[in-house]
C-alpha cells in the first residue's frame, strides 16, 4: 500500500495493485467504506478512514465484475456479481461473524452471464443486474426467478432506479439508445432515438428537479426530464471537450498566464494532447458554501472522465472547474470511477487504472473545493479589477460621438407633375433611369 501523497486538491488516501487489471469494473464507495476485487474471486472491505487490514469476503466462484452499496434499516449492504452469483453481503455482520468462519450473505441470482453493473433500488427491496443485452430484475432479499428486460440492440452498460418512483427504470446501453421501463408491467414507457455515435456508458438522476443525465463515450452528455406522462425532453446537450476549451480561454484571461488554479503551467497547456473524455461517471455536488453566489447553484454534477474530474453546472452549461489525474498521484489515466460524499463533508473517489492494475482511494478537500468554486464563479476580484483612462478626447469621426436622431416617418414619394405658382419642379421618368428638368 502507498503512502498518502497530495496533489493539489486530490489527497490520495491508499493505493493498492491487483493481481490483473480492473480498469473498466464497476467498484463500489459510500460515506464509510470501499470495496475493491482482490485476487479476482474475493473482495477486499477497506473503511475511508481507516487504513487497518480489511475485511476480505470469499463466497465467489467466478471472477467478481460489478459491486454496489445500498443501505436498510441503518445496516450497510454489499451486492457483488460474477458469472456465478450474485450475492448481498450485510458488512456489519460480516466484521462480527467472519471471525467465527461465517459469511452473512445470501445469494440472489444464479448463472446470469457476465454482470457489468449493478444498482439498488431506494428501498433495497429489488437489485437490477445488466448482462448482455439484458436487465435482470432480483429480489435483493431472498433468490427467486428474475424478471427479464430485453429490447436494446446492444449490451447494457448502466441501469438506475428512479428515486422518486421505484417502479420506474432507467436503462442505456451500447446501441446508444437509453430506455423507461415499467417496473410492475415489464413494458417500455419511453425509448430515445439514438443519440450519439458512442455507446452511451453513465446515467444519473437529479432528484431535486425531476431530471437525468446520461453521457456517451466520447464525452457528450445529454439532460432530460422525466414528467407524469414519461414523454421525455431534451432539457440541454453538453460537449465535455469544448466545455474545457472554453473554460481554458476564460482563466488565460482572467487568471495569471503562468499558473493556473490546479497547478499547471501555459507551458504545460501547450503541451497537452487532446484525448476522448469518455463519461465515466455522473455524480450529484451540493456546493455546502459560505459565499451567496455558490449556494444559489443547485444544478453542480461532477464528470469522472478518463483523465479527471470535472464540476458543470448545468443551469448555466458552465464548467466550473477540473481537476486532472497529475502530479504524485499512482493514477494518470483512469478506466473507472466511484464516488461518494463523506460524512465530514469531503468527497471520496475510487479510482482505477486504465492501463494498470492499481486502484487508488482519493479524497477531495471541500474547503479548498469551495475557494476554488467561488474564483472560477466571479472571475477577476474587486482588487483585480482594471480601469484605463483615455489619454486624448475622441476623434471627431469617431463612431463614439454618434448621436441617436429620432426619425419620423417617411414623406410619401410623389411621381409626375406638379405645377404651382409656376415654379420649375423634377419629374422622376421610372421608365428612364434620366432626371428631366422643366
Amino acid at each position: 500500500m502507498a503512502a498518502v501523497t497530495s496533489v493539489q486538491y486530490f489527497t490520495e488516501r491508499f493505493s493498492l495493485t491487483c493481481n490483473k487489471p480492473v480498469s473498466h469494473l464497476q467498484l463500489a464507495c459510500c460515506p464509510s467504506h470501499c470495496a475493491v476485487p482482490w485476487q479476482d474471486k474475493n473482495i477486499r472491505i477497506y473503511e475511508n478512514n481507516n487504513l487497518e487490514p480489511p475485511l476480505e469476503l470469499t463466497g465467489h466462484h467466478g471472477d467478481v465484475s460489478a459491486m454496489a452499496f445500498g443501505t436498510v434499516t441503518d445496516r450497510l449492504l454489499l451486492c457483488s456479481a460474477s458469472e456465478d452469483y450474485v450475492i448481498v453481503w450485510d458488512i456489519d455482520r460480516c466484521y462480527t461473524q467472519i471471525k467465527e468462519g461465517n459469511n452473512a450473505c445470501r445469494v440472489v441470482g444464479t448463472l446470469l452471464g457476465r454482470v457489468v453493473h449493478l444498482s439498488l433500488c431506494p428501498l433495497s427491496a429489488k437489485m437490477a443486474a445488466c448482462s448482455g443485452s439484458r436487465v435482470f430484475i432480483l429480489n435483493a432479499e431472498r433468490e427467486e426467478a428474475p424478471r427479464v428486460l430485453k429490447a436494446h440492440l446492444g449490451p447494457v452498460t448502466a441501469s438506475e432506479f428512479c428515486p422518486w418512483d421505484v417502479n420506474l427504470l432507467v436503462s442505456t446501453s451500447e446501441d446508444r439508445t437509453f430506455k423507461i421501463w415499467d417496473m410492475k408491467k415489464g413494458d417500455i414507457l419511453f425509448e430515445s432515438a439514438v443519440l450519439s455515435a458512442y455507446p452511451l456508458l453513465s446515467l444519473f438522476f437529479m432528484e431535486q428537479n425531476s431530471q437525468f443525465i446520461t453521457g456517451s463515450g466520447d464525452g457528450q452528455l445529454w439532460c432530460y426530464t422525466l414528467p407524469v406522462d414519461h414523454k421525455c425532453r431534451l432539457v440541454t446537450k453538453l460537449d465535455l471537450s469544448k466545455l474545457e476549451q472554453k473554460h481554458e480561454r476564460n482563466l488565460r484571461k482572467n487568471i495569471s498566464p503562468q499558473i493556473r488554479p490546479d497547478g499547471a503551467t501555459r507551458n504545460d497547456v501547450r503541451g497537452t494532447v487532446e484525448t476522448a473524455k469518455p463519461v465515466l461517471r455522473i455524480w450529484a455536488q451540493k456546493l455546502h458554501s459560505s459565499h451567496t453566489s455558490l449556494k444559489q447553484r443547485g444544478s453542480c454534477v461532477w464528470i469522472g472522465s478518463s483523465d479527471g474530474l470535472y464540476l458543470l453546472d448545468l443551469d448555466t452549461s458552465e464548467l466550473l472547474m477540473n481537476l486532472p489525474l497529475r502530479g504524485d498521484l499512482s493514477i494518470s489515466m483512469a478506466g473507472s470511477w466511484a464516488i461518494s460524499n463523506e460524512l465530514g463533508g469531503n468527497m471520496c473517489c475510487l479510482v482505477t487504472s486504465l492501463f494498470g492494475t492499481s486502484v487508488a482511494l482519493l479524497e477531495v478537500n471541500s474547503a479548498r473545493l469551495d475557494e476554488l468554486c467561488f474564483r472560477m464563479a466571479t472571475g477577476l476580484s474587486v482588487d483585480e479589477q482594471l480601469s484605463a483612462v483615455p489619454s486624448s478626447p475622441l476623434m471627431t469621426m469617431s463612431p463614439l460621438n454618434a448621436e441617436l436622431a429620432k426619425h419620423g416617418p417617411k414623406p410619401q414619394r410623389k411621381i409626375g407633375w406638379s405645377l404651382q405658382n409656376h415654379t420649375c419642379t423634377l419629374f422622376v421618368a421610372k421608365e428612364k433611369n434620366h432626371l428631366w428638368i422643366n
